[in-house]
């Protein structure tokens, strides 16, 4: 066992956030549907996103002269790019067709896949691992859902189908994208990602002559969009961070059913026996991924990166034990904790501690 920097700290400010991520994400839905049946799907998608911008990029700009986190750097542009388009336009597109052709329940169902696509996707390509604690909460979390929406697809059309796998999907691609990019500052990436997103649906919802809705109905858009959508973004791009991709898709597959919670508290809907069950279900899921350990020895390759991170004198972390340049410590106190990012070296190491799939710790398991 090695002297670590807190993980299980860390880990659970990982949780912490993608359970607020999956909360914010959740209210915003039922909250959302009041206003669907009148406006378009694209002019919605892109005032929602338009709040997320106005909330987030204020925050980054603020933050910015003070922050220690490591900003985005030029090769991460591509990337960027690549995120905004899969998971800020081409998922939200989608869904505005699947949505169109599919009864809520269905689409509530399909909506799932997403944390299926994200699980695959991370464990089969981006070398990430779940014990069998965290099976098992997937499959508890993932059949909550499918309790929570009746499980049917009776009546539904098969495009309505296609498009909401494809949203989900790209959502997938888009989450395990971003986790990739969660060496950066996780606020600096969420506001590029909304504020990429709503300009181009806004700009092709006016050029195709959508009608806006009124002055109120938009100001409630936007700040359903500010906490629902840019809130979450960076949420969850610090659960990305610090839990990886499958287990920040666990987590935040529990927004469905959160979001059916505020519809009964804030909405009046009925409290049905689905819900009561499916409440049981995601909870115990929750319950065991929180609690799974996984450790085994394992190697560590030489890297050369620069991200935020944390050194404690009285408990050294073996992963960041590197030389500093004196600019690297102008302004800390090293005799107490502190955190601070650079261009640093991790050498080789070899080790046995317990660790989840996050930045440091993305290797091929037997």
């Amino acid at each position: 066992m090695i002297g670590a920097p807190s993980p299980s700290k860390e880990q659970r400010q990982g949780w912490l956030a993608a359970l607020l991520a999956a909360s914010f994400f959740g209210c915003s839905a039922p909250l959302t549907s009041l206003f669907s049946a009148d406006h378009k799907a694209l002019v919605l998608a892109g005032l929602l996103y338009g709040g997320a911008a106005l909330v987030l990029v204020p925050l980054a700009l603020l933050e910015a002269p003070r922050s220690r986190q490591t900003p985005l750097q030029g090769q991460d542009w591509p990337w960027l790019t690549l995120i905004t388009l899969l998971g800020g336009i081409a998922g939200p597109i989608a869904l505005v067709h699947g949505l169109a052709l599919l009864e809520p329940g269905a689409s509530a169902l399909l909506l799932n896949l997403e944390a299926l696509f994200t699980l695959l996707i991370a464990v089969s390509l981006g070398r990430e691992h779940l014990d069998r604690g965290g099976w098992a909460a997937t499959v508890l979390i993932l059949a909550g859902g499918m309790i929570l929406t009746q499980g049917s697809l009776v009546g539904s059309s098969w495009r309505g189908v296609a498009w909401i796998a494809l949203a989900c999907f790209c959502w997938g691609i888009d989450n395990n994208l971003c986790q990739r990019l969660s060496l950066r500052n996780p606020l600096q990436v969420a506001s590029c990602k909304a504020l990429g997103a709503a300009i181009p649906m806004l700009l092709v919802a006016h050029g195709q002559g959508l009608a806006f809705p009124p002055t109120a109905t938009i100001g409630a858009l936007l700040a359903i969009g500010g906490v629902g959508y840019g809130l979450s973004i960076w949420l969850d791009m610090v659960a990305l961070g610090a839990l990886g991709a499958a287990r920040e898709a666990v987590v935040f597959a529990t927004a469905p059913f959160l979001g059916a919670l505020v519809a009964v508290i804030a909405l009046h809907s009925p409290l049905n026996p689905s819900l009561l069950v499916a409440a049981a279900a995601m909870a115990l899921g929750t319950w065991l991924l929180l609690r799974s350990q996984h450790s085994h020895r394992h190697r560590h390759p030489s890297q050369h990166h620069d991200h935020l991170h944390r050194h404690d004198p009285g408990d050294p972390d073996d992963h960041h034990q590197h030389p500093h340049e004196p600019e690297d410590l102008v302004g800390l106190d090293r005799s107490r904790v502190f955190r601070h990012h650079h261009l640093h070296r991790h050498e080789v190491m070899e080790h046995d501690h317990p660790h989840v799939s996050d930045q440091h710790h993305r290797h091929r398991h037997n």
